[in-house]
């Protein structure tokens, strides 16, 4: 994803539009080009009782 952004930068940097490659890439107005990652939700933890353990309310 670097590279296509690059190439967006290069494109920006010719217009006069961007002088700073990281802070191009990094600023909100292009999040469409995917270089910055979002940050996900930490996983769930698994509960691997049975059902009926879960319903009952005793381990």
């Amino acid at each position: 994803m670097v590279w296509r952004g690059l190439y967006h930068f290069n494109h920006a940097y010719k217009t006069g539009q961007a002088t700073e490659p990281v802070a191009y890439l990094a600023a909100p107005e292009n999040r469409d080009l995917g270089v910055v990652k979002t940050v996900r939700k930490p996983l769930k933890k698994l509960d691997f009782n049975p059902y009926f353990y879960a319903l009952s309310g005793t381990s």
